[in-house]
Parts: structure tokens; sequence; C-alpha cells
């Protein structure tokens, strides 16, 4: 009897031993492992990062308003926004991608004096392009906008491009707006459109914004495809 209780002793202490020895293994396995998971975890995060970035990047504009870069470099000297010809580009292909004679749909302006001021009115694409630099000088100017990269102001020069300058900085100043966000986008909206709402089936709705007004994401429609250098 006393001779197998010794051996269950025994045998528990081995198993103790066994154990704790696993134990250690794994602590000892873990604490290698670490830098190895830290490793893989900046990787991930890299990767993420590069192809959100890559994503960003591609969001260019496409070769039929690059066709127009001689032309919008042209006119842009002529009324001193040299600086901003990518961003006149991104406008454009917001606008309409290059296509039609009205390429910065300009046609509704103030600055359109030879052609009807109804959509699609201007059927000179030149002479769209220098309207559409002369009205968002005009909208920079009223935002104060300092150089290509001041992003915040441009954005509510964009913003005044399409809802019109005039009446959009008035709101803005009248209500001591001096940022822009979506919500005081689609408040404007909802104020110019006299309370009208888009249906939610029209494609508006989402793309454009709840009232029927203007385009109420337009900075950011238009920034996706500017990338100005840091």
């Amino acid at each position: 009897m006393e001779i197998q209780k010794i051996k269950q002793t025994e045998l528990t202490k081995e198993q103790r031993r066994f154990l704790r020895e696993k134990q250690v293994f794994r602590q000892k396995l873990l604490l290698a492992l670490l830098p190895l998971c830290f490793l893989a975890v900046l990787l991930l995060i890299s990767a993420v990062f590069r192809a959100g970035r890559s994503s960003r990047e591609q969001m260019t504009v496409n070769a039929a308003c690059e066709s127009y870069r001689p032309q919008v470099e042209e006119a842009a000297a002529k009324y001193g926004m040299s600086d901003y010809v990518d961003l006149i580009l991104a406008l454009m292909m917001q606008e309409s991608s290059g296509n039609g004679p009205d390429v910065m749909q300009s046609s509704e302006g103030a600055y359109n004096t030879r052609y009807p001021q109804v959509p699609n009115g201007i059927t000179d694409s030149s002479y769209s392009i220098e309207c559409g630099i002369q009205e968002l000088k005009y909208s920079m100017e009223k935002a104060g906008v300092k150089s290509p990269s001041d992003t915040g102001r441009i954005k509510l020069a964009l913003q005044g491009y399409n809802f019109g300058a005039d009446v959009y900085f008035s709101y803005l100043s009248e209500h001591g707006i001096t940022s822009w966000s979506e919500k005081s986008s689609e408040a404007f909206a909802e104020m110019a459109s006299g309370h009208t709402p888009r249906a939610e089936s029209d494609p508006l709705y989402s793309a454009a914004g709840p009232w029927d007004y203007g385009d109420q994401k337009y900075p950011e429609h238009v920034l996706r495809y500017y990338h100005p250098a840091a």
C-alpha cells in the first residue's frame, strides 16, 4: 500500500513537472511570436493605407478631360488661374467628363453672354472653358482661397460654383458659416429649393443630396479627382 502511494505521488510530481515545462514552452513561444505578430499588424495597416491611397490616386480625370489641358492652361493664364489648372480639370471631369461642347456646364452662369443661359446652351467648348474659369475664379475670390492646397476654402468655392456664388456666399455670411459641411450645404439647398425634397427613388437623392437644388456633395465629388502637391 505504501509503495503504491509513493508511486502515485511520484507520478503526480512528474505530471506537474511536465505541465510546467509545457507552460514555460508556450510562454517562450508566445514571447517569440509577439514581435512577428506586431510586425504582421504593421504590415497589414500599411497595406490598407497604401490601398486606400492608391484608390484615391486612381480617381483622376479621364483622357477626354486631359485633352483639354492645353486650352485650359491658355485660358487659366489669361485669367490669373494658372496655379489651378488641375482643379479646373477636376471640375470639368465632374461636370461633363469632357463630353459635349459645354464641358464646364457654364451656360447658366453670369459670364455666358453669347449663348442662351439654359443647360447646355453653350455650343463652343473653348467659350465654355473661359466662362467656367471666370465663374470658378469669382467663387474662389468670394471664398478667399489662398493656394491650390487651401482645400477648406476650395470646398466653399466649389459649392459656390454649383449653387451660384452670390446667393450661396450671402447665405453663409448671414448664418456665420465659415467652412463647408454637407449639413450646411443641405440646409442651403432646402432653403433654395423652397423646401422641396427629392423623392428617395430619385437617383440624385443619394448622389447629390435630399433637396431638389444642385449637388449638395459637389466639393467632395470634384476633389476626388484633384490631387494637389503637398
